[in-house]
């Protein structure tokens, strides 16, 4: 097996509020991130840092790095067209 890419996420560290009116939400003391590498290419992201960009980040940029990458899209292709 080959590692492709790899995906690092840094969940933070912080703790829940426990009363009040911000009761079940999480205070931070360090902020989650997360960064891409795809050892195809080299492509390295930037690192993105708070739950919100981390969440959309991890959900999306795999996916979007595999489609445009030109490692994969310039591979020796076998089928109908190969010479």
């Amino acid at each position: 097996m080959t590692v492709a890419d790899a995906l690092f996420v840094d969940l933070g560290e912080g703790f829940e509020i426990k009363h009040g009116d911000r009761a079940g939400q999480i205070k931070y003391t360090r902020q989650p991130r997360a960064r891409f590498e795809c050892v195809r290419c080299g492509y390295a992201s930037p690192t993105v840092t708070g739950p919100p960009a981390v969440r959309d980040f991890v959900a999306n940029e795999p996916t979007d790095h595999r489609a445009v990458c030109p490692a994969i899209h310039t591979t020796n292709q076998q089928g109908a067209h190969a010479a």
